[in-house]
């Protein structure tokens, strides 16, 4: 008698199930009363949660109780740790003339989980997956506006590899020298500047920086004071040349061009920098 209620109940679900079988049910409640996997990754772990979601959707709302359960089976797998590979297009029957943006969708999704998305953004391309998945299923039931290939194109873009931002290049160095314990300018010095102002007129670099530096003789506080007057003194040359977008630093003794003890005169160390960054 127990027996004959159970095969009632599963008799009254596969009716609801649009002629699934009782098999497609059971799945379908096995994935639905399922708790969150503890074995596999953080992609298959989202992936059975993507699938799990799907696949209730489908019986629960669309009463389509036999492609849930199929969605179902892929959430259990997933659910073991295995990764579950998206639909293949030869699963479903979808119109010929639909097969090429599946087919071109399914290789960049292959494309993104080969450059390592699952492991990158474990959310997020497994609800691609499952979104792809559901949109192959979607087109072989004629539905051409399809609401999961909107959601894949929507999610898509955070699978994708970011561009790294190309750090800036310098492309020339000038130097100019100073006396010692000065900031005035040379004749050498104007020459050289001349020739930077010549440069960046041919160049044109993006940007322009002025760097001043002084030898180890004396107190810090001195020496910052000094090559920050040998950085005005370039910047302020230069802008007499016509160049005004300057970015002027100075550092006193603590980038030595020659490594000196403390207190000890170095003409190379007495500098400005100049560089043109592109």
């Amino acid at each position: 008698m127990k027996f004959l209620h159970i095969a009632a109940a599963i008799g009254m679900t596969a009716l609801l199930g649009a002629c699934a079988t009782p098999w497609e049910v059971a799945e379908v409640n096995e994935i639905e009363a399922a708790s969150a996997p503890t074995a596999g990754s953080a992609f298959t772990k989202a992936l059975f949660s993507e699938y799990r979601a799907y696949a209730i959707q489908e019986a629960k709302v669309e009463y389509e109780w036999d492609d849930a359960a199929i969605f179902a089976r892929k959430g259990l797998r997933a659910a073991t740790g295995e990764v579950v590979a998206p639909a293949e297009l030869t699963e479903w029957a979808v119109p010929e003339a639909r097969v090429a943006e599946l087919a071109a969708a399914r290789a960049r999704l292959i494309g993104y989980f080969g450059n390592g998305a699952r492991d990158r953004v474990p959310a997020a391309a497994a609800k691609a997956q499952v979104m792809f998945d559901c949109w192959v299923e979607e087109e072989h039931e004629g539905d051409t506006n399809s609401d999961c290939r909107a959601a894949f194109l929507k999610v898509e873009p955070e699978l994708q590899v970011k561009a790294a931002a190309v750090a800036p290049k310098i492309v020339k160095t000038f130097i100019v020298y100073f006396d010692f314990n000065k900031s005035t300018l040379t004749k050498e010095a104007q020459k050289t500047l001349k020739e930077v102002a010549t440069a960046a007129g041919q160049i044109k670099p993006a940007s322009i920086y002025v760097a001043g530096h002084t030898d180890t003789v004396g107190k810090s506080g001195y020496n910052d004071k000094l090559s920050n007057a040998r950085a005005a003194a370039v910047s302020k040359q230069l802008a007499k040349a016509g160049i005004k977008s300057i970015d002027a630093k100075s550092f006193g003794f603590t980038k030595l061009a020659v490594p000196t003890k403390a207190n000890t005169k170095e003409a190379k160390n007495r500098r400005v920098e100049i560089y043109f960054e592109k």
